[in-house]
């Protein structure tokens, strides 16, 4: 991968997940995030209508910026479009899928395996085709969470009302025999320990971005420079509601924020 950036895109907040992951296990990797929120949410939306969103995201990303890998932070995507990109483009992409799969399996080793994630990543059912797939009869309860997304998208998810909404439905999983949960959407795995202390008792929860942070590390050169990588952030919509985001959650990074509008400007400023 040389020396070029690692992408990581999503639609808003949630994969800052994989960043924080990646940063703290490379943390000299220069990495640069695609926000969304233009588009937010991708997951109520049909492949047919979000490929044409993400392609000029991705195009960007390989061609303008000229990443050396790219993540899919989005586990809609991951889930509707992955193999197309992999297809159209030279360099590795990954997604949540598969790493969280095998990252669940090596943690479950009898009962259900819950998935927590978009309308659209349920109804294609990416997760339960990985989780078969690696262990055939296995059983998997699936479940939508588009309300809860929004309100971590929000930064207001952690209120006693939504902990109570979400505790209750994680004991209606373990009573229907779910003996540990995927956090299928990278909103949910940003907010990982809130989901395992509400989880205390129950069964462990699989953070997607860990899993993927690490399959990250098969791509990158042996030998990494020796001063901290730069983060840029660039944001398709609106900019200052998604710096507002970034401060309610407190991200220990410092960082680069651009507007997509902006990003050819930049990019010239930057390494013309």
């Amino acid at each position: 991968m040389k020396s070029a950036p690692i992408g990581i895109m999503d639609s808003g907040i949630g994969g800052f997940s994989v960043v924080l992951e990646v940063r703290k296990l490379f943390p000299f990797c220069p990495i640069v995030y695609f926000a969304d929120p233009l588009h937010f949410p991708y997951g109520e939306k049909r492949k047919e209508e979000l490929a044409p969103i993400v392609q000029p995201v991705v195009d960007f990303l390989v061609h303008g910026i000229k990443v050396g890998l790219l993540v899919v932070a989005c586990g809609t995507v991951s889930s509707l479009l992955l193999p197309e990109l992999r297809k159209r483009y030279t360099l590795p992409i990954l997604g949540i899928v598969e790493p969280a799969c095998r990252e669940a399996l090596a943690v479950v080793q009898e009962g259900a395996i819950g998935v927590l994630a978009t309308r659209a990543t349920i109804r294609v059912g990416a997760f339960r085709q990985a989780l078969t797939r690696f262990r055939p009869g296995v059983e998997v309860v699936e479940e939508a969470w588009p309300e809860f997304i929004e309100a971590v998208e929000g930064g207001v998810f952690d209120t006693p009302s939504w902990r109570l909404w979400a505790r209750e439905r994680l004991e209606a999983l373990h009573a229907r025999g779910v003996r540990g949960v995927i956090m299928g959407c990278t909103h949910f795995a940003l907010i990982s320990t809130f989901f395992e202390e509400l989880a205390r008792g129950l069964f462990p929860i699989v953070n997607p971005a860990v899993s993927c942070a690490q399959e990250v590390g098969k791509f990158l050169p042996l030998g990494q420079p020796q001063k901290p990588g730069p983060l840029t952030v660039f944001v398709r919509g609106d900019r200052e509601g998604f710096l507002r985001v970034i401060e309610r959650f407190c991200f220990p990074l410092e960082m680069d924020v651009v507007s997509f509008e902006n990003a050819c400007r930049w990019v010239a400023h930057a390494w013309g």
